[in-house]
């Protein structure tokens, strides 16, 4: 074997040596220290997680708080000058008008009285649309006066022809000042409604048919006879002989279309919340539906 590659073999022996003998003597004589630093580490990173996650809340808190801040400034509330009664039911009549009308009825009396302030427990109780409730909740959360609005119970009717009305009851704390304070910062200006509301949770999907109290022409029991451009010619579920011209109505819903050339006459029907196309053929004695 030559020379330069034993030595190169002696050295590379030698190296190995080294680097394991001093691997195993810092793992033996440091291996305390090393854990120590390793779990401190873990710490410090655990520890800026939270930071970072308390600088976070921090943000949106600060965010809240100019948003509280800006609605504090530019939308005062204001407490009611007394305990009157009076001036307190004319206030609530006053919000219940137009598109925030409903049935009300009150009851009002004091809470327990704090040096600065007191509060008048009002509880209403009443029935109306569910678009003008919203609305008159709407007007008492961003009025000027200070009211709380503590609990909404809201019931739906089941009476076919009261389907878009609740039975509600509201439970307020209206503030009011006591001892020594000067003036104003705003006058007790009620707020606008929100305005059309397109949807009421409160609204069954499904609910009864109707009784044809009108004697409208019912679809199911009718014979299409006679069409004539825009009008359709039926035999009713009396035998009577109806003209109906579309848009007209019939029992749960309208004629909607006619086609001269397929002879049929269309309709469409609600049958309590459930949608129904109802054809009329002058080649079938029997309507089809869709």
């Amino acid at each position: 074997m030559k020379y330069s590659i034993r030595n190169t073999l002696i050295l590379i022996a030698t190296l190995l040596l080294l680097v394991g003998g001093g691997y195993f003597f810092v793992q033996y004589t440091f291996n305390d220290d090393i854990e120590a630093t390793r779990q401190q580490r873990q710490m410090l990173n655990t520890e800026l997680q939270e930071v970072q996650q308390s600088a976070n809340l921090f943000a949106r808190a600060q965010a809240n708080y100019n948003d509280a801040l800006y609605t504090r400034l530019n939308h005062p509330k204001e407490l009611f000058r007394d305990h009157s009664s009076s001036n307190l039911y004319n206030y609530l009549q006053e919000l219940n008008r137009e598109i925030t009308f409903t049935e009300l009825n009150y009851s009002l009396s004091d809470s327990v009285l704090q040096s600065d302030h007191g509060i008048v427990n009002v509880t209403i109780q009443g029935e109306g649309l569910y678009e003008n409730l919203v609305n008159y909740l709407y007007r008492l959360e961003f009025s000027r006066p200070l009211i709380q609005i503590r609990t909404v119970q809201l019931d739906n009717i089941t009476e076919l022809e009261r389907l878009d009305r609740v039975n509600f009851q509201i439970a307020l704390g209206a503030y009011y000042r006591r001892g020594n304070w000067t003036n104003y910062r705003a006058d007790l200006e009620p707020s606008g409604p929100l305005g059309e509301i397109l949807h009421n949770p409160y609204y069954p999907l499904i609910h009864e048919v109707p009784a044809n109290i009108e004697n409208l022409p019912d679809v199911d029991s009718s014979r299409l006879v006679v069409l004539t451009g825009s009008r359709a010619h039926i035999i009713d579920q009396t035998g009577t002989l109806q003209r109906l011209n579309i848009g007209d109505r019939v029992y749960l819903g309208r004629l909607t279309s006619i086609s001269m050339s397929r002879g049929e006459a269309v309709f469409d029907l609600n049958r309590g919340g459930i949608r129904d196309r109802v054809v009329l053929s002058l080649q079938q004695s029997n309507s089809q539906r869709n």
